[in-house]
């Protein structure tokens, strides 16, 4: 091959790996940190203009990860039949709309609605970039462009926190603002998607004999007990620090360094390639247990709470990482619908921690709601990718799952 013909190539990389990333990173921060994560950000707000108590605020966060478990399964089918473009434009379309209903919302039963619109949203959002990098990405990119694209519920967080800061207690303003980013980063990562291919995807059967066994059950396993103790966080962690007795802006300026500090997994790519994928794992699962329970011990102390957030900003993002890289690998020939399957176990689990949370903090207070979390999350630790020998014994393994249909 002629130097020009590898310059033309390198660069063609290059381009569709930048048409992949930034519009990758910036969907993900609209859906997840700004629709799916801004009601735990404005529940203070939310609560007192709708007379919420810490249960039925909690149901309404599990109401969230409801309609993003119902995405995770529908999106398989959406890629299928209309491909990457159209999926994104709906999570955008779903971001916005639901955020917009939540502002011009009247009672709970408008508010709960909103949410699950925009729950929806981020459950369609990450599973067509999961395709998009094994399909774009260079192989030696990979493992870098999808912590970074994971990363954006960071950037999404850290936009958030300043926004609802300057908003004071206008919540109905925060979401109006939160609409119009929506629709401009659904209409770029639109434009940036490519075309639907025609007729190279296959769509898998999701039946439990293709994607339980003994090379993703630990996968899936640790996502349910991951999934189950982060949400409490991200429902609570604001009104936790309210119910404490810090001021608004200070609960949101810790939320927003939340975010901030999440940005940094963006550079997990590289920790996991010196690291390697089971340590990181094993790092990240119990720093992020230690974080939630750091907050939880320390709710009265601000400058402890913050510490608290960026240690779960940072490992939380890397904890996603981890997964993402570590499902591509066990869903190889599917990823599409892999990390679907894995959104899905994340969600059972997110279904069920805010609403236990919020019964508990009814009854015994958010400090040891935090601390049950953060005991589930430490519960996910030995759930970890396999060592050198496991790996040599699952190579060895041949699943019977059902089959693919074409």
């Amino acid at each position: 091959m002629t130097t020009s013909g590898l310059r033309s190539r390198g660069t063609e990389g290059y381009e569709a790996t930048g048409r992949t990333l930034l519009p990758g990173v910036a969907l993900i921060a609209v859906t997840f940190g700004l629709a799916r994560y801004g009601y735990g950000l404005l529940l203070p707000e939310l609560r007192s203009e709708f007379a919420l108590s810490e249960g039925l605020a909690g149901l309404i966060a599990s109401a969230t990860y409801a309609a993003y478990l119902f995405a995770n399964v529908a999106v398989v089918v959406l890629m299928k039949r209309y491909g990457a473009r159209a999926t994104i434009g709906l999570a955008a379309a779903l971001a916005a709309g639901g955020m917009m209903i939540m502002a011009v919302a009247a009672n709970p039963a408008v508010l709960t609605v909103g949410v699950l619109v925009a729950g929806a949203a981020s459950g369609l959002a990450l599973p067509p970039y999961s395709g998009l990098v094994a399909t774009r990405v260079e192989p030696r990119r990979r493992d870098r462009v999808w912590p970074a694209i994971s990363s954006g519920t960071g950037w999404g967080v850290a936009l958030a926190g300043p926004v609802a800061i300057v908003a004071g207690d206008r919540w109905r303003l925060v979401w109006a603002t939160f609409v119009v980013v929506a629709v401009g980063v659904g209409v770029a990562a639109v434009l940036l998607a490519p075309r639907k291919e025609s007729g190279s995807a296959r769509m898998p059967q999701l039946s439990p004999s293709w994607f339980v066994c003994p090379k993703s059950r630990p996968l899936l396993v640790s996502a349910v007990l991951l999934g189950l103790g982060s949400a409490v966080w991200w429902a609570f962690c604001v009104d936790a620090l309210r119910e404490a007795g810090h001021d608004p802006a200070a609960a949101r300026i810790v939320y927003a360094v939340c975010g901030a500090a999440g940005i940094l997994a963006t550079a997990g790519g590289s920790a996991l390639g010196r690291w390697g994928l089971r340590r990181g794992y094993l790092i990240s699962c119990l720093l992020l247990a230690g974080a939630v329970a750091l907050l939880g011990l320390a709710l009265g102390h601000l400058a402890t709470a913050t510490a608290a957030a960026i240690l779960f900003g940072v490992f939380y993002n890397g904890t996603l990482a981890v997964q993402g890289i570590w499902s591509s690998r066990v869903f190889a020939e599917h990823p599409v619908a892999g990390l679907a399957a894995v959104n899905v176990a994340v969600t059972l689990g997110t279904l069920i921690g805010p609403a236990l949370a919020g019964i508990g903090a009814d009854r015994f207070g958010y400090g040891p709601a935090l601390v049950g979390a953060a005991v589930v999350v430490a519960l996910a630790a030995p759930f970890c990718p396999p060592s050198a020998r496991r790996r040599r014994r699952l190579a060895e393994h041949r699943c019977r799952a059902a089959p693919v249909r074409p």
